[in-house]
């Protein structure tokens, strides 16, 4: 039986080269290079299979992209490749790996390559609807279904799109805003830092209006509609002020930047509450308030993901509340939608991941859904996975029909 190959490659083109129609130049990664080492007669085997286009019941070649090295992405790729391998019918899957830097070029460019390549499904985590667009429509000329992981895709006009799984991320930053209007005796937060994720996938943008929704429908004043706010990103109301907008691009290290130098600017009296949206961003935030000699527990710390290591935060009272969002569950019912596809199943093509809020209160008394790949294998016996329960959420609303 074969191994699924995971051939991980970090895509790095410039835009002069892209619009010369050169050949992508693809820059591997510390990571990828030593698995290339390890596998360049694996590596070979699969682009010459994946030059055929697999018949049904044989071996398939799946193309998949992420945007970036992010270790969300990670989590839910990793989780897909283990239910694959956990499957006779699927283990002898071979997967092709491709991780951008963040540009949209990268993207159609790990597209087009791997419908030169002649996979058999491609599976991409976007970096932007427009660009996923084009890409769509690339893979519906070459016959090659496009499934589409995480953040809501646009499909144009006369596209098909064989299947997305996503959060709801506007139902995130709601989930967040309730939690923050119980703050301080009910008082609610007044002051917020609002530190987004990448600007432009979608997400980002979500979770902000979310949270501005749950303001608004508590009937608070926030200085216009929760939309208007969110999207011209305005200084808020007398009920909730937006002392600061900022994008730690999901990562630790810029988040951290943007939290000192909003103490800088601010000092510790100038915010209550910080909503920072996914942990990683988290952990930096955490890192520069502690660095500055204040505590977390003395502002509402709300932030998505739920990762293990901020469940100990909520915990310690050092974060006030998370939602746990894992990736992991993404990548199991990608796995069940390519398997039913394949197999020429019925298949829900559109579905929302459950979403699990907890507190300081209430994080011991949950079953909540581990990032890491085995921890979830292991759990999975025991918690919601088959895409057919009705605890998953149809998506279908979250996509883009042009």
């Amino acid at each position: 039986m074969k191994k699924i190959i995971a051939i991980v490659v970090c895509v790095a083109m410039s835009v002069a080269l892209f619009a010369a129609c050169a050949p992508a130049t693809e820059t591997p990664s510390a990571e990828a290079s030593t698995e290339a080492s390890a596998s360049t007669e694996a590596s070979a085997e699969a682009s010459t299979e994946a030059s055929e286009p697999a018949a049904s019941g044989e071996a398939k070649t799946i193309g998949y992209y992420k945007d970036a090295a992010d270790d969300y992405y990670k989590a839910g790729y990793e989780v897909f490749l283990e239910c694959l391998k956990a499957d006779p019918e699927t283990a002898d899957w071979e997967v092709i790996d491709k991780v951008g830097q963040g540009t949209a070029q990268e993207q159609l460019a790990a597209v087009e390559d791997f419908i030169t390549a002649g996979v058999d499904a491609i599976v991409v985590v976007q970096n932007s609807p427009e660009i996923t667009a084009e890409c769509i429509t690339k893979a519906n000329e070459a016959g090659i279904p496009y499934f589409a992981l995480t953040h809501a895709p646009s499909v144009p006009a006369g596209g098909e799109l064989a299947g997305f799984v996503g959060y709801d991320f506007v139902e995130t930053g709601v989930m967040a805003g309730e939690d923050a209007l119980t703050y301080n005796n009910g008082e609610g937060v007044k002051k917020l830092v609002m530190v987004e994720g990448k600007l432009g996938q979608g997400t980002a943008s979500a979770q902000s209006l979310g949270f501005l929704q749950a303001y608004e429908e508590a009937g608070k004043d926030i200085g216009g509609t929760a939309n208007d706010v969110a999207v011209n990103k305005t200084e808020g109301g007398a009920d909730l002020q937006i002392v600061q907008w900022s994008s730690g691009d999901w990562m630790a290290d810029p988040a951290k930047k943007v939290v000192a130098d909003v103490i800088t600017a601010l000092g510790a009296d100038g915010f209550d509450g910080m909503y920072v949206q996914n942990d990683e961003m988290m952990d930096g935030a955490i890192q520069a308030l502690e660095e500055a000699g204040l505590n977390p527990a003395d502002y509402w710390l709300g932030s998505s993901n739920g990762k293990e290591k901020s469940w100990k935060w909520a915990e310690e009272g050092r974060v006030t509340m998370d939602v746990n969002q894992t990736p992991a569950l993404e990548g199991d019912l990608l796995y069940q939608m390519l398997k039913a596809y394949f197999n020429g199943d019925e298949y829900r093509k559109y579905v929302s991941p459950y979403l699990t809020p907890y507190n300081s209160s209430n994080v011991t008394e949950l079953t909540l859904v581990p990032y890491d790949a085995t921890a979830y294998m292991e759990l999975r016996p025991d918690i919601v996975t088959d895409i057919n329960d009705p605890k998953f959420e149809d998506a279908e609303a979250l996509i883009t029909f042009n």
